[in-house]
């Protein structure tokens, strides 16, 4: 597919398709599309996800349409959307590398992509509580070749990380990043000023190799 962004307050994304060529994309973003588009209905069992992903996918919650993709197959032009604010931005993934998304920032890929959702991180969340409560962190990954459209809230911060270097973030401020990338997401109990109590944050702790991507507007 060719794919280019259209629009920067609320961005859409313009894809081309080629005679037999198809681009995927979750359900409700389509804007328009031209007649020569053939749109189909995919499932994830037929994209080759296993039935352990999808009863964990269940497990975490995740909705009916999650089970489904949207399929358009060329001749023509269509556009997508997700209706809101944030940059988006065209990413090529090389042939045999992975590049792994939070839920919901997906717009569009190439057919040629092999997609499979999965579980990134299951984590204990601070609170000021007594409970212990349990946080899931779930995404997309994408295995190359091929691109890919994905938007964020604000700005996309692109890092690329070298063997063994680190960084953290919140966990809102999580897009993605390689497969290569090791994260973990730690919990901590921080002195509060006033002494009374303590203040809880979760971040995310990531180790290279590899490329990780942030969002700016969260």
């Amino acid at each position: 597919m060719k794919a280019d962004t259209v629009g920067s307050i609320t961005p859409a994304v313009l894809v081309r398709l080629a005679p037999g060529e198809k681009a995927l994309a979750p359900h409700g973003l389509m804007l328009y599309k031209e007649p020569s588009i053939q749109l189909h209905r995919r499932t994830l069992r037929s994209l080759g996800v296993g039935l352990g992903e999808l009863m964990a996918l269940q497990s975490q919650g995740g909705s009916e349409e999650e089970y489904f993709l949207a399929e358009f197959e060329g001749p023509g032009a269509l556009t997508l959307s997700r209706d809101k604010g944030g940059e988006a931005r065209v990413i090529s993934i090389p042939a045999g590398q992975s590049l792994q998304f939070g839920q919901g920032h997906l717009i569009a890929f190439d057919s040629t992509i092999r997609y499979r959702p999965m579980l990134l991180a299951r984590f204990l969340v601070a609170t000021s509580g007594a409970q212990a409560q349990y946080g899931t962190l779930i995404g997309d990954q994408l295995t190359g070749p091929g691109q890919a459209v994905v938007q964020g809230h604000g700005n996309l911060l692109q890092f690329t990380l070298g063997p063994g270097e680190q960084m953290r973030s919140s966990i809102p401020s999580f897009l993605g990043c390689a497969d290569t990338v090791g994260l973990e997401v730690r919990s901590y109990w921080l002195p509060n000023p006033t002494g009374f109590a303590t203040r809880p944050m979760t971040q995310i702790h990531y180790t290279g190799p590899g490329q990780v991507l942030l969002q700016s507007g969260v």
